[in-house]
């Protein structure tokens, strides 16, 4: 499961570049796509913020300062006033480019109590090896993730980023979302029908074997990183105080970090945390039981992958050559 897990990681992540690779492209396209690889490349060597309020907060305060750095040219005293001269906020353009979640480590995984599938006894009661088929089986089980919001990246904007837990045997996956300003959980959940076919079974003569399905259930958790790149400006008023005048001022986000900190286009890359709890459908088992001998052996039944249903919620196995135990 783990080494399928991390082959499943890296599928998800290179999809969109194998898509491009299949496909002819034009030479311009290319281009662009190395552009835009480099541009990415260059934004993540940046520094990243983790509380765009604290910007926000700076902002407000290096307004304040050289708005009274100003005022000592006519009153020399004027920073001793610091404290008393506020500043009133009237709007801001501040928003997060391209917000996404990016998984942050290797998952965990624990196994949980089995699911029961179904159970069909099968008899051969003549004197050679006999070609006999289950049942078909049929079970419905709810798949559910739960992601939360650990660490914001301020509550001063409004953002949220689409992750979908892809990796199980199953292939079913579970999308959920996660808030930058608000540290929530949210909880999605979809029932599966997983349908099980019969399975070709050689039982041994005289003999009965005990055939019975089941659906192991994971448990996966990990870390993922909330990030996108912030810009925007803040406006409002200084009110008069004493003899100091009103006054109107703004600023960027871009002037509250160091130039080295910002991206080609003047952005800041921020970074949040989140983790997420799936609880899955993962491996369909069918245990088969020699009654003669108790001997067991287990298969694993793959996901029918030519006949996948239309229906996500339904998941299709594949039919088998199984040997019971006893047989050569």
């Amino acid at each position: 499961m783990k080494k399928n897990l991390v082959k499943s990681l890296a599928i998800a992540s290179a999809v969109i570049s194998i898509y491009s690779i299949v496909n002819i492209v034009s030479p311009t396209n290319v281009i662009a796509k190395e552009i835009s690889n480099t541009v990415s490349n260059e934004m993540s060597k940046k520094a990243s913020y983790d509380n765009v309020d604290t910007l926000i907060e700076k902002g407000r305060y290096n307004t304040k300062y050289n708005y009274l750095k100003r005022m000592e040219k006519y009153y020399p005293n004027a920073m001793a006033y610091f404290d008393k001269v506020t500043i009133n906020p009237q709007g801001n353009d501040f928003y997060i480019n391209n917000p996404k979640v990016e998984l942050d480590g290797e998952p965990s995984m624990n196994y949980l109590e089995d699911v029961y599938v179904g159970k069909a006894l099968l008899t051969n009661d003549t004197q050679q090896e006999q070609k006999l088929k289950s049942q078909s089986f049929t079970c419905k089980n709810t798949d559910t993730v739960t992601a939360t919001t650990t660490h914001t990246v301020g509550t001063s904007i409004q953002a949220t980023a689409k992750f979908t837990v892809p990796f199980n045997e199953t292939g079913v996956s579970l999308t959920t979302s996660y808030s930058f300003a608000n540290t929530n959980t949210n909880t999605n959940s979809k029932e599966i029908t997983h349908n099980v076919p019969s399975q070709d079974i050689l039982v041994p003569a005289n003999t009965t074997v005990e055939v019975i399905a089941y659906l192991k259930k994971v448990n996966v958790k990990g870390n993922v990183k909330l990030v996108g790149q912030v810009s925007g400006s803040e406006w409002g008023e200084i009110p008069s105080y004493l003899a100091f005048p009103r006054d109107g001022y703004k600023f960027s986000l871009s002037d509250t970090v160091n130039k080295s900190d910002l991206n080609e286009d003047g952005t800041i890359n921020i970074n949040g945390k989140g983790n997420y709890s799936a609880v899955m459908g993962d491996e369909l088992i069918v245990k088969v039981r020699n009654l003669n001998t108790n001997n067991v052996q287990e298969y694993v039944i793959p996901v029918d992958k030519k006949e996948k249903s239309n229906d996500s919620n339904i998941v299709k196995y594949r039919s088998l050559y199984i040997k019971a135990p006893g047989i050569k």
